[in-house]
Order: C-alpha cells, then sequence, then structure tokens
C-alpha cells in the first residue's frame, strides 16, 4: 500500500530505519533505498528516481534519521489520503508562507502546527508539539520535508522540481507550494508521532536556494490558509527579513545579493535598531575585507 522513498547517506541508518517500519506501520509496503553515499543526487533528483520505481499508490518521502512511535502509522496514511483534495501529510509545518525568504516556522507558534520528537546531537530532547486550532489534522501552507506523504497521481503531475534546486533544501516547501497553486490541500496530522535525529542547517545552500525559491515563486506569495491581518503580516515580514539578511551577512554569498537585503531592512523598518544593525554589520563585512 506505501512506498517509501529515502535518499540514503548510511546503509547502517537505512537498515535500522527499515527496522523500524516494518515494527509500525502496519500495512503492505516496500521501502526504495536511493544510495546517495557518495552524493551522486540532489534530494529531488532522487525522490524522483525512488517514486519512479513505486508499486504502490501511497508514497512516503522521508529521511532516514527518523524513529516512528505510532503503530499502525501506514493505515493512518492510507485513511487521510483517501481524500483526494489532500495531496501532502506531514507531520510538522506552517499555516503561512511570507513573501520574505525564511524558514518555514518563522511566524511563531500561532502559525505553526509540530507533532515531532526532536533528539540533538548532545542527546537532548525536545517534545515539539503545537496545535494552535485544536485539531487532529490541520490545513496548512507547507510541511517539512523530513517525512511526507503523497499519493502517486499527485506526484506524477507535479514531480520535484531538481533542476532549480539541485542539492537538498527547499524541495519540501516548493513541493507544497506546487500542489497548494494547484488547488491541492497540504496538511499536518497530529495523529502520527515520530522523532527526528538532525535538525538541519541554515547554511549559504540554504540562503541560495532560498532567494530561487522566492524568485520562482514570487507570484504566488505570500500564501497560505491562515488569515493574516495587514499590521501583522507588516509585523512577520520585518522580523523575517531582519533573521534572513542577519544570516546573509554571516555568508559568502555575493556582495550585492546581501547589499540589497540590508537596503530592503533599511526601507522597510528605517529607525529599528535591527536594520541599523544589520547597515553597521554590512559596512564592518567589508571595510574588514577591504583592509
Amino acid at each position: 500500500m506505501i512506498s517509501i522513498i529515502i535518499c540514503s547517506r548510511s546503509n547502517t541508518d537505512l537498515a535500522a530505519v527499515s527496522d523500524n517500519i516494518a515494527a509500525t506501520i502496519g500495512v503492505p509496503y516496500e521501502i526504495i533505498g536511493i544510495d546517495n553515499s557518495k552524493g551522486d543526487y540532489g534530494i529531488c533528483e532522487a525522490y524522483n528516481k525512488g517514486a519512479s520505481q513505486a508499486q504502490y499508490n501511497h508514497l512516503c518521502f522521508m529521511h532516514e534519521d527518523i524513529v516512528l512511535h505510532t503503530k499502525d502509522w501506514g493505515v493512518l496514511v492510507v485513511s487521510i489520503l483517501k481524500d483526494p483534495s489532500i495531496g501532502v501529510l506531514g507531520v510538522t509545518g506552517g499555516r503561512y508562507q511570507l513573501a520574505v525568504p525564511s524558514v518555514w516556522w518563522v511566524n511563531g507558534p500561532a502559525f505553526n502546527c509540530d507533532n515531532v520528537l526532536n533528539i540533538f546531537k548532545d542527546g537532548r530532547k525536545e517534545m515539539r508539539f503545537n496545535n494552535p486550532l485544536q485539531q487532529e489534522l490541520t490545513d496548512a501552507a507547507v510541511v517539512d520535508g523530513l517525512w511526507m506523504c503523497s499519493r502517486r497521481e499527485v506526484w506524477q503531475q507535479h514531480p520535484f522540481d531538481a533542476k532549480t534546486f539541485s542539492n537538498f533544501h527547499l524541495y519540501d516547501l516548493d513541493y507544497c507550494a506546487e500542489l497548494y497553486a494547484n488547488k491541492y490541500r497540504v496538511c499536518v496530522t497530529y495523529a502520527i508521532l515520530l522523532e527526528h535525529h538532525s535538525q538541519g542547517s541554515l547554511n549559504d545552500a540554504w540562503l541560495y536556494n532560498s532567494l530561487k525559491y522566492q524568485e520562482k515563486r514570487k507570484a504566488q506569495l505570500p500564501f497560505g490558509p491562515a488569515t493574516v491581518s495587514p499590521s501583522l503580516l507588516r509585523k512577520l515580514n520585518i522580523n523575517a527579513l531582519h533573521k534572513f539578511t542577519y544570516l546573509l551577512l554571516k555568508s559568502e554569498l555575493p556582495k550585492k545579493t546581501i547589499r540589497s537585503y540590508v537596503v530592503k531592512c533599511l526601507f522597510a523598518s528605517p529607525f529599528s535598531k535591527n536594520s541599523l544593525y544589520m547597515a553597521k554589520e554590512y559596512v564592518k563585512k567589508y571595510a574588514k575585507l577591504a583592509a
């Protein structure tokens, strides 16, 4: 019933998650592990390659550093995806996507939907549960790619964009945005609990892909099922703009790109401490390079 596609970098991790799936899924399944130990594929290419081999109609794209805790979670996936209006299902995501490049969770608890146990490298555990609408299934704008399920015909109509996103960032947001634009629902379920052992990295590659995502989706952004007042939207935009610009200032992206976002900060909120800080950091960054 479910074809599970994993872009794998470790045979050990793949074996461990395969054992966990066998013990918890509760329906017929197959695991399609795409060997990426040598870095031959971007994740979009790997997922498209795996999905093209799938024998079942339900596709589950997931990371290999996951432990699923819910028994018979496959039964729940099949039941939820019977609804033809639902294009993709996840366990954590955001109900509103800003036009400003940003992480999906930047808008805070009022807009985020989470049911994930995060395990950090130091062994620390954090249960992230956030259900602002008190629903078992919530409509979102995007879901996180650590675990997301679709029907095969949905993926066939809207495969992952391996041309634009050739590495490992923004593939999930773009997939959700594509489905949302084509009138499919993007949903988060609270009925399935998993733990995740990697928090990702907001590195230069993430920044670069965020800019590509924004350019590709500029006619669609912002979007989402949440209602946001103009005054709140302005606050959310400025907050996200400051956070993104701060990351840019720490990056090796082109000077012109960084300068453009510093200028955006100054135009959006010219007298705020954060905007002035960005301007000062920009001057210091390039003064050091010129010295």
